[in-house]
């Protein structure tokens, strides 16, 4: 017989009223121009330390994804950012244990550990005035990598439409920055040299076109 593969069926989170409610009042937040040499700066930085940021040593990733939300939160204090790292850090060890807890697809993607790294994700959006609904896109999206399920995707392509709805005000160039996020995944779920080196490349693309959205918005609001 050939291989089978398991179907999983996978009830997505969804927001409630007060988080649908808060999602279509959060505002971007524009500040001065960025020169070319300051965004290829900030890009530079923001991909080194997104890539660092996803080595398993808890302290330390928590400081490196402090340095990519200032690079692009530059509103908040160093104290709120840190907060907002530490949140997000503990939801990706959440759920990278939770993997190696469960092998089994369905148990995986419906434990109930998910309600926890969801909130983890609801704390660092609201430090970082984030829509609620990017945590729970952001969730949704891990749960279904966890299994292999390319419906992560769809949820990868939402969350950077809400994203870029703060940054920006507009949807812009949401759907290019979520297909370099998504190619730069698939390098480093290959877990070697080249892939991270490939991954860092594609980030720093991406955190590029991110910035440079950033300036577009600005120049339109003056």
């Amino acid at each position: 017989m050939g291989e089978q593969t398991a179907v999983v069926f996978v009830e997505e989170i969804r927001p409630s009223k007060n988080e649908r409610a808060f999602s279509e009042t959060t505002s971007p937040v524009l500040h001065r121009l960025l020169s070319e040499e300051k965004i290829a700066e900030l890009a530079d930085i923001a991909a080194q330390n997104t890539v660092d940021g996803f080595k398993m040593e808890f302290d330390r990733a928590v400081l490196h994804w402090s340095q990519v939300f200032h690079a692009i939160f530059p509103e908040f204090d160093s104290e709120r950012v840190m907060k907002a790292s530490e949140a997000f850090i503990t939801a990706l060890f959440a759920e990278s244990k939770l993997k190696d807890d469960n092998s089994d697809p369905y148990i995986r993607v419906h434990d109930e550990k998910w309600e926890f790294i969801r909130n983890e994700f609801s704390k660092m959006c609201r430090l970082l005035n984030l829509p609620a609904s990017f945590g729970i896109e952001t969730t949704n999206a891990y749960r279904y990598h966890a299994i292999k399920d390319d419906a992560y995707v769809k949820h990868l392509i939402e969350l950077h439409r809400v994203l870029m709805m703060r940054l920006t005000g507009t949807e812009s160039v949401y759907r290019e920055l979520a297909g370099l996020y998504l190619t730069a995944i698939s390098f480093h779920d290959q877990h070697n040299r080249y892939g991270v080196l490939k991954g860092k490349e594609i980030m720093k693309a991406y955190y590029t076109i991110l910035f440079e959205a950033k300036n577009v918005a600005l120049r339109v609001s003056y």
